[in-house]
């Protein structure tokens, strides 16, 4: 999908949008780019619709094609071999291919810690990790280590954590075979109420000792040795969109649902897409630096972290590892 939006379309699907920010006008030369999602279109990439569809893309120079992600797709390699000149990924994706050679570098980050959450009924305590000591936990296949860091990091090894599929987990919960499972806090707890009637209760990893990054933006050596103004222009017209897109959640929801969510989607639902944004404030504002700058000790942090737990195998260089600057 190329997001390529007339002005008279994008008024009319969100309404009064120039409360969002004044359309600028499309430049005369603009440079192709392409940004490979590690998602589906959805608000958790709100920041970059709005950029595109308000123009602020354009105002740089920049004709950006935001592609959506497809199953089995490197988003790492795709950026590496020239098929998307950037991309976002998880941390410990980005930090495993470089200590694999591959020549990309982090130079932004969407979401300063990772939604890695777990969730269960409003009447479970889950105030305090200690509350899951001697109960079972559900976690899917890329949870298992991110447990054991948790479990490790607090001292706390009493936490039985089991391997479940996606489907129907939370019914596991409610028959109480279950203390909590694995979730998107951006994302999951939203259908739970949309099923269930209220709201899980969560608790966020991150606040527990898992240290991250998501929907990190990575890009290729050769592209930022080569076209570093491109690198720059494209960061300050994304995060540009960032403040835009979470100022006016409503619209912001209406846009995305309208104009980028593609039919058929369970995401083509405005009332979810507004309350994801909600819930991924805090994530994109982090602890109210400027949006997109990498905590350079916190990225070391955690990438040591993932190695003494296993969830990379190996360590890169980790000085060389981000690229800092293109922000601000």
């Amino acid at each position: 999908m190329t997001s390529r939006l007339s002005r008279r379309g994008l008024f009319a699907a969100a309404g009064s949008v120039a409360a969002l920010c004044a359309a600028p006008r499309r430049g005369a030369a603009a440079t192709p780019l392409t940004f490979q999602l590690d998602w589906k279109y959805n608000a958790q990439f709100a920041g970059l619709f709005v950029a595109e569809a308000l123009g602020l893309y354009d105002a740089a120079g920049l004709e950006v094609t935001i592609r959506e992600w497809t199953d089995g797709l490197d988003v790492i390699e795709a950026v590496a071999k020239g098929a998307a000149d950037l991309a976002c990924a998880e941390q410990n994706l980005i930090i495993a291919a470089q200590a694999a050679g591959v020549p990309v570098k982090a130079v932004a980050t969407m979401f300063h810690a990772s939604p890695y959450g777990l969730m269960t009924v409003p009447q479970t305590p889950l105030e305090r990790l200690s509350d899951l000591a001697g109960k079972r936990v559900g976690v899917h296949l890329d949870g298992i280590k991110v447990m054991a860091l948790v479990k490790g990091v607090n001292g706390i090894e009493t936490i039985e954590v089991v391997e479940i599929p996606y489907a129907e987990k939370f019914d596991r919960v409610l028959s109480g075979e279950l203390a909590a499972v694995q979730c998107y806090v951006i994302d999951e707890p939203i259908g739970v109420a949309r099923q269930y009637g209220y709201e899980p209760k969560v608790m966020k990893l991150s606040d527990h000792g898992f240290v991250s990054t998501a929907q990190t933006i990575v890009a290729s050596d050769r592209l930022l040795a080569d076209k570093p103004e491109l690198v720059r222009a494209f960061l300050k017209a994304t995060f540009t969109g960032w403040e835009r897109a979470l100022a006016d959640k409503p619209r912001t929801a209406a846009l995305v649902v309208e104009r980028f969510v593609p039919e058929g989607s369970p995401y083509k639902d405005v009332p979810y897409q507004q309350r994801t944004l909600e819930l991924l404030e805090p994530y994109v504002r982090g602890t109210g630096g400027p949006l997109g700058v990498i905590d350079a000790a916190a990225w070391v942090q955690a990438a040591q972290l993932m190695l003494r737990y296993g969830i990379v195998s190996a360590l890169p260089d980790l000085d060389r590892s981000l690229a800092p600057g293109f922000l601000g």
